[in-house]
């Protein structure tokens, strides 16, 4: 199935048979997504593909150790693309690359928002933007997988092709949100970012996603919006030296954008943010005070384009490529507690058609 030009795909079974299916559907948009990591990594890394995947080699020991499966999954994906694994890997290391060898201000983007009213009891939403460089619009796909040799949750995400994790929630009620953060920092014993994602999404509730992050540890910097349907709700600060919750305030909102913002993170840990990403942050608190979480309020936050063309909904100057062309490709808002999101493509100040995803 299609829906906008995006392909569906839906793939439960063993982690070859989802692999494949994954590879198969979606071949075309991960030779994309390979073609485009090949100029970014170059661009944010002076990195060859070549070089990547020497890099994605070096993760395959730890990955083999604390994700089998996901290995598995990994190789299949590169069978049905008609690809490497190493290209696979070198994919799904993208944060490992691009956003630690960058550390002069430059383009970032995505902003995040959960809001639990009533402690949680009457409604838990957590919704993003994601901003990230135009050429990527093309390699989106919709998820629709569960792996039925384990028993972990089915997942529907909205992701790039050839990754095995991005936003999403599963049918036990928990979602998930990311925001990038620029940071040096970096540890290959720990699972990189989009595959500790990807074990976050398969936990039962936002404690177990927590200790599952923890119990891995990441390889890079990265924050994780995450909530389930008690109305658990938090936004953690992933590191290579630790975790650290930043917990609602008062009215049950938390915000976040692309710099660290927990005065409980190491000393020694250092981020490079670009100065919008301080904006987008104090501008969501901003129109989120006092506005009650429904899909209509929060696509309204999200489509604020106050500082633009760097504002919470971006907009990219035509003819701009790589990190300069950085905008909002798509918007994923999720009903925690009723199991449902929306997701639309593009700018949504513009009004583009909104897909209903439903457990």
């Amino acid at each position: 199935m299609v829906w906008q030009g995006v392909p569906e795909i839906v793939c439960h079974g063993t982690p070859t048979e989802i692999g494949l299916c994954h590879g198969t559907v979606a071949r075309d948009r991960i030779q994309l997504s390979i073609k485009n990591y090949t100029l970014l990594y170059e661009e944010t890394a002076n990195m060859s593909w070549s070089l990547a995947r020497s890099r994605a080699e070096a993760y395959l020991p730890t990955l083999d150790q604390l994700v089998p499966e996901i290995v598995e999954e990994m190789k299949a994906i590169a069978q049905g693309a008609e690809v490497d694994l190493l290209d696979i890997v070198a994919l799904n290391i993208r944060s490992e690359i691009s956003l630690t060898s960058f550390p002069d201000e430059a383009p970032d983007g995505c902003t995040s928002l959960g809001q639990a009213t009533d402690a949680g009891k009457d409604a838990v939403f957590i919704a993003q933007n994601w901003d990230w460089t135009a050429e990527a619009a093309d390699a989106i796909v919709l998820f629709d997988i569960q792996r039925t040799t384990d028993g972990t949750p089915r997942i529907q995400m909205l992701g790039e092709a050839g990754l095995v994790a991005k936003f999403g929630f599963n049918d036990k009620g928990l979602a998930l949100c990311m925001n990038a953060i620029k940071s040096p920092t970096v540890d290959h014993k720990k699972l990189p970012v989009h595959i500790a994602e990807r074990k976050a999404l398969e936990a039962g509730s936002f404690h177990e996603a927590k200790a599952v992050l923890d119990r891995f540890g990441l390889a890079s910097c990265v924050n994780f919006m995450i909530a389930d349907k008690s109305g658990n709700l938090a936004t953690i600060g992933c590191t290579p030296l630790g975790n650290f919750v930043i917990s609602p305030d008062s009215a049950g909102s938390v915000c976040h954008s692309n710099h660290l913002i927990s005065q409980d993170k190491p000393e020694e840990l250092k981020d490079y943010p670009a100065e919008n990403s301080f904006n987008r942050l104090e501008r969501m608190k901003e129109i989120s005070a006092g506005v009650k979480p429904s899909f209509e309020t929060i696509r309204k936050r999200l489509s604020d384009e106050t500082h633009y063309p760097k504002a919470i909904c971006r907009y990219a100057e035509p003819g701009t490529h790589g990190m300069e062309s950085i905008c909002t490709l798509c918007t994923i808002i999720m009903d925690v507690r009723n199991m449902k999101a929306e997701v639309s493509l593009g700018r949504p100040s513009l009004n583009p058609p909104v897909r209903l995803l439903v457990m």
